[in-house]
Parts: structure tokens; sequence; C-alpha cells
């Protein structure tokens, strides 16, 4: 892979030129520092530009002309990355040496379209599209409860700090969604178009100087440029454990236990901390799965994630009904034995080839590798395979000095009960 980047002035061309897709993948970065008013309006943006534009009236419109590009498929994702709000705008397209001549950019133009172009009079957007984003996200904010892990994970969030950051829930909030305007929304989309940072990765089969000149024709962003602010959050501080509990009808618990990362190094935070989560919770070999679910029968399922730019990790479970207490004391157990130095050989070893299959599977991914490469220029991280060589050399000693500053902040319990409300 040969990785060129291009300062176009409004924003950076990101080109990743290689010969093994016969795609070409394009992914537009919008990001902003987060705000939490800012969630829900940024949310109805992506659906409502998604539903089609001055070019394309409809979406059976849209369709057919996607269909027309030899099924070109484009797609928008929304999510809080640390102290921005992020969202990526996709287009994924053969390559014209498997269709036909100017396929490439008339998809390009369909993107443009769509960015740039949205269904708007009067500086409103087109009110039957508005009215049925609203109904649709509104009914999505009301139902929020009936996926009952993704509702435990918001409110274990919110109980670590209901004011912080790190509690900002990425589908947005019905009070806010309330007060969306189709008149106040295009206003939000003017502020993204002119103020926020944007990034263009182009990963394919393609020549540098044909990619820069289409990108400077046709997407003329004129940003305002401003002093990027730091994607890492300030690490959350606890004296002592706090404990929230909420029942809910359900046949099982779920279970949210979060841990502060305190005082990680950019050394620590890029490769002790994966190894360690590995062998915390990474996967079946890891001590989570091991100890809860196989030893001890008391979850459905458990595993660990590091949300390494909010500086915490992530224990989420589905825990037998009634058996939470039981499971947060094997994870104490847990805890506390890796911060003693309780990791042997086999562990390390098995949690690198973990690690190891994990960036392999990063290689067989256009989106990926793109988003590897966006990591590199939000965070200065290194690239895949420099990150492949640090970790095959790091230590128990390291891995055993990093559990030591890992504590648990939170646990929360949403503790299932049946139609009674009996646990």
């Amino acid at each position: 892979m040969n990785y060129i980047k291009k300062d176009l002035g409004a924003y950076n061309l990101h080109i990743i030129k290689t010969n093994l897709y016969k795609t070409i993948t394009v992914k537009i970065f919008f990001r902003e520092e987060a705000k939490k008013e800012n969630i829900t309006k940024r949310n109805f943006l992506n659906r409502i530009i998604m539903l089609g534009s001055n070019d394309y009236k409809t979406k059976v419109e849209l369709t057919k002309a996607e269909q027309d590009l030899y099924a070109v498929n484009i797609s928008c994702t929304n999510r809080r990355i640390g102290n921005y709000l992020d969202t990526g705008l996709s287009l994924k397209v053969l390559n014209d040496k498997y269709t036909e001549p100017g396929n490439f950019e008339k998809s390009l133009d369909l993107l443009d379209s769509l960015i740039f172009n949205p269904k708007v009079t009067n500086k409103a957007f087109d009110e039957v599209d508005f009215a049925t984003v609203y109904e649709e996200y509104k009914a999505d904010l009301n139902s929020l409860s009936e996926d009952k892990m993704t509702y435990a994970l918001i409110k274990g969030l919110e109980a670590i700090a209901p004011n912080n950051i790190v509690s900002y829930r990425g589908i947005g909030y019905l009070e806010d969604l309330e007060k969306i305007t189709k008149e106040n929304l295009y206003s939000y989309y003017e502020e993204v178009i002119k103020h926020n940072f944007v990034d263009i990765f182009v990963l394919g089969d393609v020549e540098e100087e044909y990619i820069t000149n289409i990108f400077r024709e046709k997407f003329k962003i004129n940003t305002f440029k401003k002093q990027p602010i730091k994607a890492l959050v300030t690490p959350l501080k606890s004296s002592r454990i706090k404990t929230v509990k909420e029942d809910i009808s359900s046949e099982q618990d779920n279970l949210i236990v979060t841990l502060n990362l305190n005082n990680l190094t950019d050394y620590e935070r890029n490769y002790p901390l994966s190894l360690y989560n590995a062998i915390l919770g990474g996967g079946s070999e890891s001590l989570l799965f091991r100890e809860i679910r196989e030893k001890n029968s008391l979850s459905y399922y458990i595993s660990s994630t590091p949300n390494k730019l909010d500086n915490l990790i992530i224990i989420r479970g589905g825990i037998a009904r009634g058996k939470s207490n039981n499971a947060v004391n094997i994870i104490k157990k847990i805890l506390k034995d890796l911060e003693n130095g309780k990791i042997d050989d086999e562990q390390i070893n098995k949690a690198k080839e973990y690690y190891t299959s994990a960036i392999d599977d990063i290689i067989e991914s256009p989106f990926q590798i793109i988003e590897s490469y966006y990591m590199i220029e939000l965070l200065g991280v290194d690239d895949i395979e420099t990150k492949r060589k640090k970790m095959l050399k790091v230590t128990r000693d390291e891995i055993i000095a990093l559990a030591k500053k890992i504590k648990i902040n939170t646990i929360y319990i949403l503790e299932g009960s049946d139609d009674n409300g009996e646990n």
C-alpha cells in the first residue's frame, strides 16, 4: 500500500493506493467539537440527506441511480469519537476497469449531490422528508428500552457522570428532537459544511494526479480553518466504586462495569492496553469468558472493550437473572489478580495472536484500512505494520504496570424481573 496525504486548503485528501481490491472506496469525514445539543441534530441530518437531493427527488430515484452505476454503495455513519462528533459519508464502487469509463466520476457526482445539493427550499429542508425522518427517529428513541443491552450501556455510562462527555447518548435525545425544525436543521447543515474539519480518503487502484484533480473539481468545500482540539477525553476521577441498579422486565440481567484508565502513556494506551483487554475479555480465551461463562455458568455472553479516547474499558454481559452480584465479585477478583501479576506467558502469547488476527482482518476490509489511517491523522498513532511489530514486543511487566492503573468506576445492573416485578 502506498499512502499519500495532500493539503487541499479547506480539507485534507488522503490517497491509499492498492491493487488488493476491484473497488474504489471513498470516505469523507466531517468532525466538530462534541456538544450534547448537536448530537440529535447531527443524527437527523445524516438521515435526511440520505433520502435524496434536488437531483434525486425520491428514494426510488436515488436507488435507481445507484443501480445504474453498477450498484454503487453509499452510506452514512455517525459517532462520538473522544471530544469530537464525527460523521462519515462513504462510497464504494467498482473500478472503471471492471465497468465502463466515467463510472467512478458519475458515482462521485451522486455523492456530491447528496452532500452539497440537498432538498432545500427557502433555507428549509423538504417538508415531506423532514416529517418522514422525524417520525422514524422518534420511534427509534421511544423504543430504546426494547434493546436491553443498548439501554443498559447508555444508562451505565450516564451513571458514571451524567454531564460528562462520556455519558452522551450517541443515538440522541427525544427532548432535543422535539426542538428541531426544518429551518434550524438547515442552519445546522450550513454550520457543518462551512466549519467542520474535513478529511477525504480514497482507497483503491488509482492514480494520485487523477484523484487530486477530480476532488479539486467536484468537492469545493470552503471550510473555515480553526485550531483542532485534542481528541482524547480528560480521564475521569473517582474515589469509590458507584453501584446503580434498575429493574426491567427481562429473563436476564444486563451488566455494565466501567473501568477508569488512569494516567496512561501513549505507548500504554496503544499497546499494553490492547493485550490487557484481550486477556481480560477480548474473546473466548479471555478470563471473563472462561471464569464467568464457562466455569461458573453465570452469563450468556460477556466481553470487554477498551474505549481508548474516553480513558475507559467497558465490560458488558448478559447475566443469568439475579446472578449479577456473583459476576461482579468474579470480575473484581480477576482485576485484582491481573494487578498482582497473575499473568502467564501462554495468556500473553494468545493475546498477541488475537491482536495479530485482528490486524489481518483490517487488511481484508477497505473501510477498516481507511479507519486505521484516519486514526493516524486524528491521534498520530502508528501505521498497521508498525503496530504489529511493536505489539509483539510488549512484555509481561508492561502489561502488569498497566493493570495497576485500571480501577472500577461504576457498576450498573439492569436487573431482570418477571411481569410481577420479581427477580
